[in-house]
């Protein structure tokens, strides 16, 4: 068997575990512990050396893994979350070879936490409307057509057009106009608390998507929000202009339900009913 010794000039944590259900360690060199944060006689103690007991994540589907490496007899190399000794989750990259006629794993892991989290950052930024801080229009229509593979029930579509937007960036320039993309994006995470499926369909459109709701909750949501959504900014009105497509069997697509909700929300501008709302019932 390879001492670990061999191990101690790198600079990532290396092991030698058994083939077990538990990984048991066997021995690992001074950066494992210092990757984890326990000592090794903390980690016989209060671990009986199981790396297992640091996974956070599916055990079965790494176990999996490690079983057809053994059968197939190639070198293990995945990526999955451990939690060191002060709790804090960390993501790690995990590359195994076995040894068959000792039955152990040489192992040697890399600490990938910051790319992960630099990824996730990137991904919400992607998604994000920086703005409003809601969906941006791409990721909002993923959402919504996401959920409605698995809604069974009533659903609904709101557009939200602001009135003399255009005006007030005309007037008082642009920052005075994302001043109010950002009001609002507050305001309906106020009022959809519950929700993450609202966004930002670019320039001055909102949009919500609910599921499971009656015409009479959606009165009462288009009510509020042409209240909450109205502001005055040196003597430039905002206010909402708002279309909802109602559908009562949950059975519209979403280019169905948009193109209802949009279609009552030209009706009211059309007609010069700015700062109301139309509900749409399919």
């Amino acid at each position: 068997m390879v001492s670990i010794g061999f191990f101690e000039k790198i600079g990532c944590g290396a092991l030698i575990c058994k083939n077990d259900e538990y990984s048991t360690i066997l021995e690992a060199n001074s950066e494992f512990y210092k990757m984890i944060g326990y000592t090794k006689e903390e980690m016989k103690t209060l671990h009986q050396n199981r790396f297992s007991e640091l996974v956070v994540d599916d055990l079965s589907e790494i176990l999996e893994k490690v079983n057809q490496a053994v059968d197939s007899k190639k070198r293990l190399d995945y990526e999955y979350r451990i939690k060191n000794k002060d709790n804090k989750i960390m993501w790690i990259h995990d590359v195994a070879v076995y040894d068959e006629e000792e039955n152990v794993f040489y192992v040697v892991i890399m600490d990938i936490t910051y790319r992960e989290e630099n990824l996730e950052r990137i991904y919400n930024i992607l998604e994000k409307d920086l703005l409003s801080n809601l969906l941006n229009r791409r990721a909002l229509e993923k959402k919504i057509k996401e959920q409605m593979k698995e809604n069974k029930s009533s659903q609904a579509l709101i557009i939200i057009d602001l009135d003399n937007f255009k005006i007030l960036n005309d007037t008082l320039g642009h920052q005075e106009g994302d001043r109010v993309i950002s009001f609002v994006g507050l305001k309906l995470k106020e009022i959809f608390k519950n929700n993450e499926t609202l966004g930002r369909l670019g320039g001055d459109e909102f949009a919500i998507y609910l599921e499971d709701i009656s015409k009479k909750d959606l009165e009462n949501y288009a009510k509020k929000l042409v209240k909450q959504l109205e502001v005055t900014i040196e003597d430039i009105k905002i206010h909402s202009t708002i279309g909802i497509a109602f559908d009562k069997k949950g059975i519209y697509s979403f280019e169905e339900l948009y193109k209802l909700s949009d279609t009552a929300l030209y009706s009211l501008k059309k007609n010069d009913n700015k700062g109301k709302y139309l509900i749409s019932v399919s």
